[in-house]
């Protein structure tokens, strides 16, 4: 028989676990400098305060016996 009929390469099996490992590691460095900037804008916002807004509460003379 053919090996075009039973579905194989003309190069032979192909490898299932073949990374392109250059694109991977550009994706990741794309990710990570967009996860560093979000970061630095939470950090730096205004809006994402942490507990700084918060008044504190007023304590009654019956409330501290």
């Amino acid at each position: 028989m053919d090996r075009w009929y039973l579905g194989g390469s003309a190069q032979g099996p192909v490898d299932p676990f073949h990374y392109d490992y250059e694109t991977i590691r550009k994706g990741g460095l794309i990710f990570a400098g967009l996860a560093f900037i979000v970061g630095l804008l939470i950090l730096l916002s205004k809006r994402f305060r942490c507990g700084g807004s918060k008044k504190p509460r007023q304590v009654s003379e019956d409330e501290l016996w």
